[in-house]
Formats: structure tokens, sequence, C-alpha cells
């Protein structure tokens, strides 16, 4: 059986091939995703705890339970209750059947500051299972320190844990994730976004534009940038190599607000894939808001370096 990596919010571990990504919701601090395969999937929820108000995870466990017989109105058999590893972490594993077979891990990640719920269910459990269950638990990482790292539909990158999950649509031909962080003090906010975008079956979509990408942009790209952005104007644009492709980097700053001065700096990098025949773009956005008098000033060191390291980690097919 082979495996790949999988990253969301914060979580890394491997999954069996054949498993589709199919519902999520939430962000780092709370939130909960589904992967399915056709005679299993994975169900993973989080929520944040507070060290001195936690319960233990025993009777957490008897409220999942009851939870559950009362959602699915039938009776719920715990088979075994054992004590677990995963990720370093001391693990509540129960073994429960109901109309299928589930194996379900919990613990707290003092790191992350996060309860997880892991649930493995299957429609018959076998040693296929118990390989499964080994290798996604083998793997399995629940924080970091420094970067989280999203591996999923096809491509793979990296972001500081500062940034949370903002936005998101999955769609046939175009879809796009979009990140979020705030430092707010006295008389400044500051914030930072990252969207990323990709268009698949590009040679189909825009078979006569994917090929050049300032027509592309102009063409079908830059006024919804236009619109979210609120009328940005890019002033100044270049080409560089990016991983074999061609990269259109665009750069732009704004200004305005009448007491409260709001002054944003964007960077937007486009590319065609051709191995993964789709048409990426990413725009970095740094901002910062003062009252008037205040003097703003973005670093623009920190903005290049962003998306320098977004760049760097980014795979593309």
């Amino acid at each position: 059986m082979k495996f790949k990596e999988f990253g969301w919010n914060g979580f890394l571990f491997e999954v069996p091939e054949e498993v589709r990504f199919t519902s999520e919701g939430g962000n780092a601090e709370k939130g909960y995703l589904r992967l399915e395969a056709e005679d299993f999937f994975f169900e993973a929820k989080w929520e944040p705890f507070l060290p001195k108000k936690t319960k233990p995870i025993s009777e957490v466990a008897e409220a999942f339970v009851k939870q559950m017989e009362k959602s699915k109105k039938l009776k719920v058999t715990i088979l075994r209750k054992d004590s677990a590893l995963v990720s370093k972490h001391n693990a509540l594993y129960i073994s429960l059947k109901s109309e299928a077979e589930e194996r379900i891990y919990m613990w707290y990640c003092d790191e992350s500051k996060r309860f997880v719920i892991f649930r493995f269910v299957f429609k018959t459990f076998d040693e296929v299972g118990k390989q499964i269950i080994k290798q996604t638990l083998d793997t399995f990482r629940c924080h970091t320190e420094k970067s989280n790292i999203w591996s999923v539909l096809d491509l793979r990158f990296e972001l500081p844990t500062a940034f949370l999950l903002a936005d998101r649509k999955i769609a046939v031909g175009r879809s796009h994730i979009s990140f979020n962080e705030r430092k707010v003090s006295a008389f400044a906010e500051k914030s930072r976004a990252i969207l990323i975008e990709y268009f698949s079956m590009a040679n189909l979509a825009f078979k006569d534009t994917y090929r050049d990408l300032d027509k592309w942009l102009e063409k079908n790209y830059l006024k919804d940038l236009k619109k979210r952005y609120h009328n940005i104007s890019f002033k100044t644009e270049e080409s560089r190599k990016f991983k074999r492709h061609e990269m259109k980097i665009k750069q732009g700053i704004t200004a305005k607000g009448l007491t409260t001065r709001k002054t944003s700096v964007y960077t937007n990098a486009t590319w065609y894939c051709s191995g993964s025949n789709r048409i990426y773009s990413i725009t970095v956005s740094s901002h910062i808001a003062r009252p008037l008098f205040f003097k703003r000033r973005i670093e623009k060191e920190d903005h290049k370096n962003l998306i320098e390291e977004l760049l760097s980690s980014f795979k593309c097919h």
C-alpha cells in the first residue's frame, strides 16, 4: 500500500494514496477535517483548552460515546480502552463497535494548546486497517515550532504558524486558499495576508493565453485582484525563473483613509506549471493602519522575505 503526505491546519501525517479530502471547517485553533476512501474514513476534530481547566480524557471519552449514541440512535459498544502515544503525547485509545468498526485516539497537545480527537472508521477492520492506523500514527505531527506544512490538493507549501486559515474554496477549474496574520497595538494595527489560487486544466480553459502570462493576467485575472484588493494598481513588474517555470511578479502600494490612514504593499507571483497543467497565482499583502499624524512604515524586507520563503517551500507538481 502506498501512502502520501497530508498537511492541514498544523497537522501532518501520511494517508493511503486513494484517500480523498472531502470536508473541513474552522482553522488551526478549532476545526475538523474528513478524509474518505471506499471502505474507510478518517475524521479529526480539535479545539483549544486551558491547561489549568482540562478534564481527564476518560471523562471526555465517556461524553463522546454518549453523544455518538444520541446522534446515531443506537447502542455503541466499547470493546477496549488503553493508553497510547501519538506525536509524543499520552493518548487514550478506544475501540468501538456500532454500525462500523472504529478506532479513536484522544490527547491534549500542550504545544499547540489543542485537544484532539482522531477517528478511524472501517467497514471491516483487518490487517489492512491495522497497517493504515500504524502508518498514520507513526507519521503524525500535531504541532510545529516555526511553520506549518500544508500538503493537500497536489500542492505543498510552508507558512509561519501565526498565519491562520481565513478562507478557502475548492472547486473544479478554480480553487483558492487564504491566510491572515494580525497584530494590534495601542496606536497601530499591522496585518499580513496570503492568497493562493490555482486554475486547473489551463491548456483547455485558457488555450489562447495560458503560455503568455501577461495576456492571461490582463484578460483573466487582474480585474479580480483589483476587486479583491480595492482597485490596487501594480507599479513594477519583472520576470524570473521559478523551478523551471516562467514567473511574472508584480508589485504595488496603496494608501487610503481619513482619520486613520492605511498603507498596503502587495506582491503577486503568477506562473504556469506544465507538470500539473495549472496556473498558480500567489498574492502576499502587508498592511499598517495608524491615526492620521503617526508615521506608517511597512518593513519591506519582512514582506519580501515572507514571499521568498513561501515560494522556496512551494511544490506545484
